[in-house]
């Protein structure tokens, strides 16, 4: 049988022993205040018997390193669980890199698609105006082809036309108008200077006509600018003069023709000019 002052220690060690269970269980930082609890519950121990105090201590490390273990667990359970989850993370991480890698890819290869369709569009659109441009040249070497031939016509046609302007206005009347004279009198007028030159006038205005003809028909055409605004990209002035009633600016007089193949200028007309009174 125990003393009544071990019956009081035995109580007192025994809920000093449940107040650290207790704090344990409700706190993990309670586990580090284990061995002073247990320190104190030795000396409350002390006047107890040598069994009795083995006992009661043993019984309070069992209770308060009970209480410990599940905590313990706990964080074993949160270790493993954070190793597997480990891999996981490394494996959507390397999933997420090759992801990246393949967008990379995907991208340079349309900036390859792009850059090779603009090439293959410049391609086709210098070609098609290669195809436009060789059919102009050969459109313009069959229509121009004659250039330097009309050019030597022209200047003939000069002479001509001058020859024809040298030949005074009666004469020129007289060879347009038909002739109602008797054979005797036309024998006798064969022999006139004034009616054989206005047969020589009729025949180089035939020639004249002619030659204009044959230059039209090669797209050559004749354009003589008297009273028209002066252009210099159809005429080229030879002087300039002041003129009452005329309005400056404007061509005076045409001492050359102008001719034009097709939609060129073959040879400017040579003109004079009204002068301006200012």
């Amino acid at each position: 049988m125990l003393s009544c002052s071990s019956s009081t220690a035995l109580r007192a060690v025994a809920r000093q022993s449940r107040q650290a269970a207790a704090q344990v269980a409700s706190s993990p930082r309670a586990c580090s205040a284990l061995p002073a609890r247990l320190a104190s519950t030795a000396s409350s121990s002390a006047a107890l018997l040598p069994r009795q105090r083995s006992a009661l201590a043993a019984s309070a490390s069992i209770r308060a390193f009970s209480s410990c273990s599940p905590r313990r667990s706990e964080g074993a359970a949160a270790s493993e669980e954070g190793k597997k989850a480990a891999p996981a993370s490394a494996s959507a991480d390397g999933a997420g890199k090759e992801a990246d890698a393949h967008a990379a890819a995907l991208k340079e290869k349309d900036a390859k698609i792009k850059d090779l369709s603009d090439t293959l569009l410049y391609a086709r659109a210098d070609m098609q105006n290669l195809v436009r441009r060789s059919a102009e040249e050969k459109a313009n070497a069959s229509d121009y082809a004659i250039t330097k031939l009309a050019r030597d016509l022209v200047s003939s046609l000069d002479i001509l036309q001058i020859a024809l302007r040298s030949v005074p206005e009666s004469l020129r009347k007289a060879a347009a108008s038909p002739s109602s004279a008797s054979s005797s009198e036309d024998a006798a007028a064969k022999e006139d200077p004034r009616r054989v030159l206005a047969e020589l006038y009729s025949g180089l205005e035939l020639t004249e006509r002619s030659l204009l003809d044959q230059l039209k028909s090669h797209g050559v055409v004749e354009f003589d600018p008297t009273g028209e605004k002066f252009d210099p990209d159809l005429h080229e002035a030879l002087y300039q003069a002041p003129v009452p009633g005329k309005t400056p600016g404007t061509v005076l007089e045409c001492q050359k023709r102008g001719y034009k193949i097709k939609n060129r200028v073959l040879r400017a007309a040579q003109v004079g000019v009204v002068q301006g009174t200012d």
